[in-house]
């Protein structure tokens, strides 16, 4: 293992698995495993300050808020985490060759730095070996 333990979670219970190491994890979500790149929100704790600085809280009527000011729009859930993310890469099971195939969304995956790829492929072997087991007990039912 390249990385300390100190910064790797690793969750996996069948279709939810969750491996991260510092800001790149690998999740499923919306019916398929997606690899991600973390970072911090830069909106998280700042409501208050916004709006004392002209942003106007406009409160829709399922009880959600956005914050406008001139024609610049923030979703209320943006408030909400102090990390955000978004999509560098799907992995899915090839269940005729028994093998995962990565694919990466535009140049996502050759944007991130060295450091962020070591982690990206740190993952991917955790999580390529995850689906594998996952999807071979699936086979043996």
């Amino acid at each position: 293992m390249l990385i300390p333990s100190t910064v790797m979670t690793i969750l996996t219970h069948t279709n939810n698995m969750k491996i991260r190491i510092e800001n790149i994890e690998c999740r499923f979500t919306q019916n398929q495993y997606e690899f991600v790149r973390w970072y911090p929100n830069k909106y998280f704790g700042t409501k208050a300050q916004l709006i004392a600085e002209g942003y106007e809280l406009i409160v829709s009527q399922d009880d959600d808020f956005s914050l406008v000011k001139h024609n610049h729009h923030i979703h209320g859930s943006c408030f909400q985490s102090p990390e955000s993310c978004f999509t560098i890469a799907t992995i899915v099971y090839d269940k005729n060759n028994y093998c995962t195939e990565i694919k990466s969304v535009g140049s996502r995956l050759l944007d991130l730095t060295k450091k962020e790829r070591m982690y990206f492929f740190e993952v991917y072997q955790y999580a390529d070996k995850q689906i594998k087991k996952e999807n071979k007990n699936k086979d043996n039912d």
